[in-house]
């Protein structure tokens, strides 16, 4: 049934021509395997919002296309589908971007940089995005480094000392361990336990048993966020034995699917985007207002669909900017050229070089009914 779900998906944002009063967008992500959920998610608000503008009109007096492709979370399959995807769709762009390897093998493929293509928002912190090679590359959120010394600073601030951390086996998790080996310096805390998991693990019996062996005071959650919830699930130890973290990817209602309510209380969550059920900024009732009108019926208020919202709504502005005509290039200069930039009041900044655009950063806490407390 999920299959026929992404299927349909996928028939209904691609077409099969291309035309002038189009622009194309694409987005190639996980839609199948580990981060399916996430990729889901980001689709749909992606997808709401183009619809949303195109019923206004579009850009320019352009329609706005979104062409969607499932790479699977398989970094070989990446490049090959945007190169792809430029060459068969034109696309003018690439939004909703997920995962540390894919996003890596795309870099240094240099699709990007040969038919200067902007890929904005990519949900992944790591440091090695964000090095030569990858100006094309425009990040909407802290770096993991930056999630995880506000977890540490939390951790140390509680008394917190004895940490236990789980990770990816592969490049994500060798760039988690830097952060972590700076943090466990920075705050005086002792990492007493570091477990790997193979990517696309399904069993974490394993790993949970090692870490509740340990008996630290806080665990780390560093992986993607299937692990996160396949941890949880696995995780045996009575509540409040330690204090879990998990980055900002995570979300209650799958951990809570996973593990149940209960278990899950009091999980805290790094966050890069501002409450979603709080409209407290512009940015989140225009949000607020998609996932209540027609266009969002199945888009689920979550930061995870705040923040592709973010991602969007940024990339269509700037198609707005490329003026009547846009191409890639000229996307590309209009992102480049957003210094001191607000959307719907959230500050953005690519000015001078810069592709780390934002460095909001806050912890919620999973609270009652798998609700995120700020």
């Amino acid at each position: 049934m999920i299959k026929s779900v992404i299927a349909g998906m996928l028939a209904s944002t691609v077409l099969c021509s291309a035309s002038a009063e189009e622009v194309r967008i694409g987005f190639v992500n996980g839609l199948t395997g580990p981060i399916a959920e996430t990729a889901q998610d980001l689709v749909k608000v992606t997808g709401a919002y183009i619809d949303m503008i195109n019923s206004q009109g579009g850009v320019n007096g352009n329609k706005l296309v979104l062409v969607a492709k499932d790479d699977g979370y398989v970094p070989a399959k990446t490049a090959p589908l945007i190169e792809e995807i430029v060459q068969k769709d034109k696309v003018v762009a690439i939004v909703n971007s997920a995962g540390t390897a894919p996003t890596l093998s795309v870099i240094q493929s240099g699709v990007l940089s040969k038919h200067h293509l902007p890929l904005v928002g990519v949900f992944t912190g790591a440091e090695a995005l964000r090095g030569p090679g990858s100006a094309e590359v425009f990040h909407t959120r802290p770096t993991y480094q930056q999630e995880i010394r506000k977890i540490s600073n939390m951790a140390s601030t509680l008394g917190l000392q004895r940490v236990a951390v789980l990770y990816q086996d592969d490049a994500f998790g060798q760039g988690i361990l830097q952060s972590i080996d700076a943090s466990e310096k920075e705050f005086k805390l002792k990492v007493i336990s570091k477990v790997a998991y193979k990517a696309g693990a399904k069993d974490f019996a394993p790993e949970a048993k090692l870490i509740e062996a340990a008996k630290p005071q806080a665990i780390f959650l560093m992986g993607v966020p299937d692990s996160a919830y396949r941890f949880m699930k696995a995780y045996s130890a009575p509540v409040g034995a330690a204090q879990i973290y998990a980055l900002s990817f995570v979300t209650p209602k799958m951990l809570a699917s996973a593990a149940g309510e209960e278990k899950i209380r009091g999980i805290g969550i790094t966050q890069v985007v501002p409450n979603p059920n709080s409209a407290t900024t512009v940015l989140v009732k225009d949000f607020q207002s998609l996932v209540n009108n027609a266009f969002g019926k199945n888009v689920s208020p979550s930061s995870v669909t705040l923040e592709g919202y973010l991602n969007i709504r940024l990339l269509v502005e700037a198609i707005r900017m490329a003026g009547p005509h846009p191409t890639s290039e000229k996307v590309l200069q209009s992102l480049a050229s957003m210094q001191d930039y607000r959307v719907g009041g959230f500050p953005i900044d690519f000015g001078k070089g810069n592709r780390s655009g934002s460095s909001f950063l806050d912890i919620a806490v999973v609270g009652r009914n798998a609700r995120l407390q700020y």
